[in-house]
């Protein structure tokens, strides 16, 4: 008795220590379990609102992406109005340089035409006078005709200057005659110079 006695007394403090052994692993395995058990929780709740999160931005993503497609269109036709409005204004800025061009070249051909009417004009008036003065001093000398051969040579010298007016004045009014209005001018001139001479021989000897 006395053996099991000191056996007893030798092994319930072992026994105790290996209960609170167990006890105190059971206890953490329990812990730890509770403790992993929670974590996962709180690892999924986070997997879960990251997924939430990556399906927000995805949205958002799909979202931005569609207003880029969006904006992209817009500045797409924008340009193009603009370009065509830019080309619309060249056309309209060409055509009113032309048209204005247009309206220079007529107004400087009016003009050109005013100041060839009014040369043209002036040559008459100083033309007419000019055969007038002759006329009057033709008129004179067949009236007054006292010495035939020296008046008929001054009548030829006189017949220059209604002759050479004349035809100036034709050839600024008819430009297209002025070459063969010229010959007549030359041919005269010539004979003119030829009946000066004749004058002086008839006169002076």
């Amino acid at each position: 008795y006395i053996i099991i006695i000191i056996i007893m007394n030798a092994l319930v403090p072992s026994f105790i220590l290996f209960v609170l052994l167990v006890a105190s692993v059971a206890a953490t395995v329990v812990f730890f379990h509770f403790e992993l058990h929670s974590l996962r929780l709180t690892y999924q709740g986070d997997i879960a609102s990251v997924n939430d999160s990556l399906r927000q931005v995805q949205s958002q993503q799909s979202t931005y992406v569609q207003q880029v497609k969006t904006l992209t269109k817009l500045v797409s036709e924008s340009l193009n109005a603009t370009d065509e409005y830019i080309h619309n204004i060249t056309n309209t800025v060409s055509e009113t340089k032309d048209v204005i061009t247009e309206n220079m070249a007529t107004v400087q051909d009016i003009q050109h035409d005013q100041n060839s009417l009014m040369a043209v004009q002036f040559a008459g008036m100083f033309t007419l006078l000019v055969i007038l003065v002759s006329g009057y001093h033709l008129s004179q000398h067949v009236r007054h005709m006292h010495s035939p051969v020296v008046q008929r040579k001054i009548m030829a010298v006189l017949w220059m200057t209604p002759i050479y007016s004349m035809s100036c004045w034709l050839s600024m009014v008819f430009a297209n005659a002025e070459p063969y209005l010229g010959v007549i001018r030359e041919f005269y001139e010539s004979y003119c110079v030829y009946m000066f001479l004749s004058f002086l021989i008839a006169v002076l000897g």
